[in-house]
């Protein structure tokens, strides 16, 4: 028998529209540095990703 869901997805995140978005700021407007530690991080999360989709396991011990 399948399992009956008790709280939908919408219940855990209430009156999300009726917030204001902060704005993202344009690549472009970041210094450098910043781009530069982001741009890192987001290849270290994709290659992380990619090695746990595989089964490896980048991570030292």
């Amino acid at each position: 028998m399948p399992r009956k869901m008790t709280t939908t997805q919408l219940e855990l995140f209430p009156d999300i529209r009726s917030t204001t978005a902060t704005q993202t700021p344009l690549w472009q407007s970041l210094p450098d540095d910043t781009r530069q530690t982001l741009t890192r991080l987001m290849a270290r999360l994709m290659a992380e990703h990619a090695g746990a989709a595989e089964g490896g396991n980048d991570h030292e011990a």
